[in-house]
């Protein structure tokens, strides 16, 4: 039917172009935090604009859940401002029509989503990780800003670097000091440079012509060497295997794994595409040409249903499971209940009923 094909149309288009909106809020405000972790050392400011793509993606199938019902709102709420649902109530079109095409549209939003939420958002989280991870065992003197005092992280290791030759890479004037109960040290060098060792897998920071100087309280003594080259170890690699947070493991990982984590994360994955058709049935309950008077409260009110229904869905995948129910039953039983509130409502619309009745008129 002609009227069926330009909902699915409209409510495409629109799903599109607020997806869009979604995704450039979403987008700007990930940025301004990756770029003060950037700012911070605790990200490569090369990998900013890669890191945020990835975010994006593992985001992707909760924005399209959100910019999906709000597309069948907007479509809707139009077609009730500008008469157009009155027009197809007369020539006896009624809100049942809608099921078809919001069943096509369920089917089509379902399997996109599903692509995000089963593989592709696990997929992009544990890229993001591996290059978080691998710029932490990254030595702490790359990326370091020349002329300040800096601490390597997980040592006790304190370095200040004067200059550095923009062509070449090398430092110049090296400080380096460390202290612990009484027994310090200081080493100074001209010129310094970061080597990987191969044999350890770990980054050295190579010094040239320089001193070491000891102090040690117990013993009462002072030592002064002179070297021509120092190795000074960085940091070690972390050679634990990097570990994977469960909303980032893939979904046959999830289907074979024996931890109660697991499960949960399945069945909320799961779940974001059977909310989608909860929220179509619920848009269309609120698509009535008798409420177009009271649009805004129409439409506030399936922004409080959606949030409701978001937190509710939330809160059971934290449930710790020791209760009389699973955190799965928790998360199946909103769902139901919400399903029914949906048919509810669009029963009540499909039947012209008030929800609130008005008083008997004299």
């Amino acid at each position: 039917m002609i009227i069926q094909q330009a909902f699915v149309r409209e409510t495409t288009n629109t799903w599109i172009a607020v997806t869009i909106i979604i995704v450039a809020i979403f987008s700007v405000t990930r940025l301004v935090g990756f770029l003060g972790s950037a700012a911070d050392g605790s990200i490569p400011i090369e990998s900013v604009l890669v890191l945020l793509a990835l975010k994006l993606v593992s985001y992707l199938d909760v924005i399209l859940v959100l910019s999906l019902y709000l597309s069948a709102l907007l479509v809707l709420g139009r077609w009730i401002s500008d008469r157009e649902m009155t027009a197809l109530n007369t020539s006896g079109i009624g809100l049942a029509g809608f099921l078809m095409p919001a069943m096509a549209l369920f089917v089509i939003s379902g399997t996109i989503v599903g692509v995000f939420s089963l593989y592709l958002g696990p997929l992009a989280g544990q890229i993001g990780d591996n290059i978080e991870h691998d710029f932490r065992n990254r030595s702490d003197i790359v990326g370091v800003s020349v002329g300040e005092f800096n601490q390597i992280r997980g040592g006790s290791w304190v370095y200040f670097i004067a200059g550095q030759n923009p062509d070449s890479g090398i430092f110049s004037d090296i400080f380096l000091y460390s202290g612990d109960a009484g027994n310090d040290e200081v080493i100074t060098a001209k010129t310094g440079y970061v080597a990987l060792d191969e044999t350890a897998d770990g980054d050295l920071l190579v010094l040239q012509n320089g001193s070491q100087y000891r102090i040690d309280a117990s013993q009462d003594t002072f030592s002064v060497a002179d070297f021509e080259t120092y190795s000074a170890r960085l940091r070690m690699p972390d050679t634990q295997s990097l570990h994977v947070p469960v909303k980032n493991r893939s979904t046959p990982a999830l289907l074979y794994g024996q931890e109660p984590q697991n499960q949960v994360e399945l069945h909320w994955r799961l779940s974001k595409i059977f909310m989608l058709g909860v929220l179509l049935l619920l848009a269309l309950s609120f698509a009535s040409p008798s409420y177009r008077k009271g649009r805004f409260l129409s439409m506030l009110f399936a922004f409080l249903i959606y949030f409701l229904y978001s937190n509710m869905l939330g809160a059971a995948t934290t449930l710790s499971g020791k209760g009389p129910l699973s955190p799965q039953a928790v998360l199946w039983l909103t769902h139901l209940m919400f399903l029914i509130v949906g048919a509810i409502l669009f029963y009540f619309r499909y039947r012209n009923i008030r929800l609130m009745p008005m008083g008997a008129s004299s």
